[in-house]
């Protein structure tokens, strides 16, 4: 029986002509050499799928599952055909029809549809790492109770922080009576859990920067459950976070340094185009969106800068790359332009690191192949400090380092911001000119 949901994406598949250019710029296929990994190879799954040359089966999503959606192949397809929509579609199809693991249904329609919930789960998953209870439940293969695939935790996730940065609306930055600008910042998950200290290094920068920041009570983007293939959850998360974010329709801009959920919050009015309740403020939500370096690049970074002597090499986060929103050139300028850094940039520099979320733990082979690939590239650099503008790129990429051995830091760009900008204070608004009375 043909796939329905695959129809609407006929012009999308059909364009496929084969070519094999693909192979050039997936990460994936560099790894495993097998054509079901290479947009050709699920093109033509997806083709098969639509004119109903077979059934959507568990074998066959299983071999569109290793995509990254990282759109690798994109940059190397002359029509520039979006596999990981197809692919994203085809996952969507199979719950529908199959229904969704235990684990997912609770993670996607529960924990990251409240935030609550979320930030209580987050600090249960820190006292298991710290308790070493999560080391255990790894080696005994409790975890894979929830699915076969889970493996590599507790080799990616090294150490947890001390604290985690708390959720829930409240004022930071700038005086709001002298700001220059009044925005909101959207809490990242994997940024307020894993790295809380790269939050705070954000919104000392954005203080500095003449910001009035007020800290939004959001819960997840909804990406994860997107990815996998949840578009219901998907759609369900983003219309909590429209009513969520009501308050922000005074500010001047949301803020979000982690280039996931910036891209995905952009898409908003797309995902709800269709929801007459929500179009309309989703797509005001979507428009108010900015990435932290698009955001600090377009307003300045003042003087009195510090300097950064250091090397510094930068990552592209697949959803600011050029395939995603086109962040690229905002992020390097900026590190550029610091006092004693030395930028040197690295081959492949856009090229996916393997993390792509619970990719690492779900196909922690072909994630840890792309990974090496991507630390070697690091390495011909020569740099001290690996920037880049995603937490979970940040957690693979260390992860990376620490298999090879370097020495190198992996940091956000924030943070080196925020050594940059230490000596500013929060930036006030010029005085106007006086008028004349006479």
């Amino acid at each position: 029986m043909a796939v329905a949901e695959l129809v609407s994406l006929n012009d999308l598949i059909a364009k496929c002509n084969r070519c094999g250019f693909c192979q050039a710029g997936c990460p994936v296929y560099r790894v495993t050499g097998e054509e079901h990994s290479l947009a050709r190879g699920r093109m033509a799954i997806a083709r098969g799928l639509m004119l109903g040359q077979f059934e959507l089966t568990l074998e066959v999503v299983q071999a569109l599952d290793d995509c990254l959606l990282c759109r690798g192949c994109t940059a190397h397809c002359f029509p520039g055909l979006k596999t990981d929509e197809v692919v994203t579609a085809v996952r969507h199809a199979f719950l529908a029809r199959q229904g969704q693991p235990m684990w997912q249904r609770i993670l996607f329609r529960s924990v990251l549809a409240d935030s609550k919930r979320l930030e209580w789960a987050c600090r249960m998953a820190v006292w298991a790492k710290r308790t070493g209870l999560a080391s255990v439940a790894e080696q005994t293969g409790l975890l894979r109770i929830a699915d076969q695939r889970i493996g590599g935790v507790n080799d990616v996730l090294a150490s947890v922080p001390a604290r985690i940065f708390r959720r829930g609306q409240r004022p930071a930055g700038g005086d709001p009576a002298t700001a220059q600008r009044r925005i909101g910042y959207f809490v990242s998950c994997g940024l307020s859990f894993q790295f809380p200290e790269v939050v705070e290094a954000t919104l000392r920068v954005l203080g500095r920067a003449g910001c009035a920041v007020t800290i939004m009570d959001n819960t997840c983007c909804g990406r994860p459950a997107a990815a996998h293939g949840d578009l219901e959850a998907a759609r369900d998360i983003a219309r909590r976070n429209v009513e969520r974010l009501a308050s922000a329709a005074y500010l001047d801009a949301i803020v979000s340094d982690c280039g996931s959920c910036s891209t995905y919050l952009k898409d908003y009015g797309r995902l709800l185009s269709g929801d007459a309740a929500y179009a309309e403020r989703a797509a005001a939500l979507s428009r108010k969106v900015q990435s932290f370096s698009e955001f600090v690049a377009a307003v300045g970074l003042g003087e009195n800068l510090a300097a950064v002597e250091a090397t510094v090499t930068y990552h592209d986060p697949c959803h600011l790359s050029n395939r995603f929103a086109k962040i690229t050139a905002q992020p390097r300028a900026l590190l550029k332009a610091l006092p004693g850094l030395t930028y040197k940039e690295m081959p492949e520099a856009d090229w996916c690191c393997g993390a792509s979320g619970s990719y690492t733990f779900l196909h922690h082979t072909e994630a840890t192949g792309v990974l090496d690939r991507k630390v070697d590239n690091v390495g011909k650099t020569g740099a001290a400090i690996l920037a880049t503008e995603c937490p979970a790129c940040m957690m693979h990429l260390a992860f990376g380092v620490r298999r090879k051995g370097l020495r190198i830091d992996v940091q956000h760009v924030s943070q080196l911001l925020d050594r940059a900008t230490a000596a500013q204070s929060c930036r006030q608004p010029k005085p106007s000119p006086r008028r004349s009375t006479a």
